[in-house]
C-alpha cells in the first residue's frame, strides 16, 4: 500500500485580520472621542457643573467692588442663606447708580437685585439685547462670586456675551475675586 504523503498546512494569511483589527481600533477610538465631545458640549449648553472644570477659588468674604463706572455690570453671586429669593444662590446686578449691595438692599424697587439665577440671567440678557438692537456701547460685564459657584453658572454668562457678529460680542468677562480665605489665613496667622 502506497504512503500517503502528510499534505502541507497552508500558513493563514494575517494581513486581512491585521487591518480588520486597525478598523475596529480606529472606529471605537472615533466613537469615544465624539461621545466626550458631545458630553462636554451638552453640560456647557445646560450649565452644569463639570468635574474636569476647575473650582473657583475658595473666598473668606465677598467684599466691596471697587471702580464701577459707567457701562459696567457687576453680576454678584452669593449664597441664598436667608432665602431671600427661594433658591441656594441670589444674584445682584450692580452698577453704576446701585454700585454695592448695601444700596441694592436699601432700594425699595429691587431693580439691581437680590434675584434668583434664571431672573437675573433674563434681566442681563434683556440689557444686552437692548444695548445690541439699538447701537448703544455693549456694557463690561463683570463677575464676583462665592466659593460655592457653580463654574456652569461662569458658561451662561460667557455664552450669553458671545454674539456671531463680532462687533456685537463682548469679547472679555472679567471675574472678581475678594480676598481668598488662603491668604486671609496666612495674613493673620492661621494655616491653611
Amino acid at each position: 500500500m502506497p504512503i500517503k504523503q502528510a499534505e502541507d498546512i497552508p500558513s493563514p494569511d494575517w494581513t486581512s485580520l491585521i487591518d480588520i483589527i486597525f478598523q475596529l481600533l480606529i472606529f471605537f477610538m472615533i466613537t469615544l472621542a465624539l461621545g466626550t465631545v458631545t458630553q462636554q458640549a451638552s453640560a456647557q449648553m445646560e450649565g452644569e457643573l463639570d468635574e474636569n472644570l476647575p473650582e473657583l477659588p475658595g473666598m473668606s468674604n465677598l467684599g466691596e467692588a471697587l471702580d464701577i463706572g459707567p457701562g459696567v455690570i457687576l453680576i454678584h453671586v452669593a449664597p441664598d442663606e436667608e432665602d431671600k429669593v427661594s433658591g441656594d444662590i441670589m444674584v445682584y446686578l450692580l452698577n453704576e447708580e446701585i454700585p454695592n449691595v448695601e444700596e441694592a438692599e436699601k432700594d425699595s424697587t429691587r431693580k439691581a437685585g437680590p434675584f434668583s439665577w434664571d431672573v437675573a440671567y433674563k434681566n442681563l440678557q434683556r440689557q444686552l439685547t437692548f444695548a445690541r438692537d439699538y447701537n448703544e456701547p455693549l456694557p463690561r460685564v463683570e463677575m464676583r462670586a462665592y466659593a460655592g459657584t457653580p463654574y456652569g453658572l461662569v458658561l451662561d454668562i460667557m455664552n450669553l456675551c458671545y454674539h456671531d457678529e463680532p462687533e456685537m460680542r463682548i469679547d472679555q468677562v472679567y471675574f472678581r475675586f475678594a480676598r481668598l480665605a488662603k491668604e486671609q489665613a496666612l495674613s493673620t496667622g492661621g494655616g491653611a
